[in-house]
C-alpha cells in the first residue's frame, strides 16, 4: 500500500493489475480523488497490453479531464459503468483498501475492446461488469483436441 500511495502521490494515479493462472484484471486508483474522473478497468486483458492502453486513457484524463473520445473511436473502445453489485465485492480491493470505503454507483467503469481484439473462442466470452449478478469465469480457449474435433464436425456438415 505504501508503493501504491507513493506512485498516486507523485502521479495522481496509480494501475492496479491482478492476475492468475486464469485470469487478469487490471484498475486504476486515484482519478476519482484528483481529477474527478471515474476509475477505469480492464478485464482479461493482457497485463502489459492492460498497461499501454490504461496508460493512454489516463493521458487524455490527466491533461482534458476526460478519457479521448478520439482515442476511444480509432480503436474501438467502449466505456460502460460497471453494475453495483461488483463494487462490494474484492474485485477492487485495492481501491477499498485505499479509501476505507466502497465504490459509489458511477465510481469506475470499465473499457471494453472490440470483439476483433479477442480469438475467434473467446469474442463471444467477453465478461462485462454492467449487470447485476456474479461474473462469468474466464473463457478457457479449447485445446488442440478440441479444436481439431470441431474443425472436422465443420467440414463433415
Amino acid at each position: 500500500m505504501q508503493a501504491l500511495d507513493l506512485q498516486i502521490r507523485v502521479h495522481g494515479w496509480a494501475l492496479v493489475q491482478v492476475t492468475s493462472d486464469t485470469e487478469s484484471w487490471s484498475y486504476t486508483v486515484g482519478l476519482l480523488e484528483h481529477f474527478d474522473h471515474p476509475e477505469l478497468t480492464l478485464i482479461d486483458v493482457d497485463p502489459d497490453d492492460a498497461a499501454t492502453l490504461m496508460t493512454a486513457l489516463v493521458e487524455g484524463v490527466v491533461t482534458k479531464g476526460q478519457v479521448s473520445p478520439w482515442l476511444l473511436r480509432s480503436n474501438g473502445l467502449q466505456c460502460i459503468e460497471v453494475h453495483p453489485d461488483h463494487l462490494h465485492g474484492d474485485l477492487f480491493g485495492r481501491w477499498s483498501g485505499r479509501y476505507g470505503c466502497l465504490m459509489r454507483p458511477g465510481d469506475m467503469v470499465q473499457v471494453l475492446l472490440p470483439p476483433e481484439a479477442y480469438c475467434e473462442c473467446h469474442a463471444p466470452a467477453v465478461r462485462r461488469l454492467d449487470s447485476p449478478g456474479p461474473i462469468a469465469e474466464p473463457p478457457v480457449a479449447p485445446n488442440r483436441a478440441e479444436r481439431r474435433r470441431r474443425a472436422r464436425r465443420g467440414r463433415a456438415t
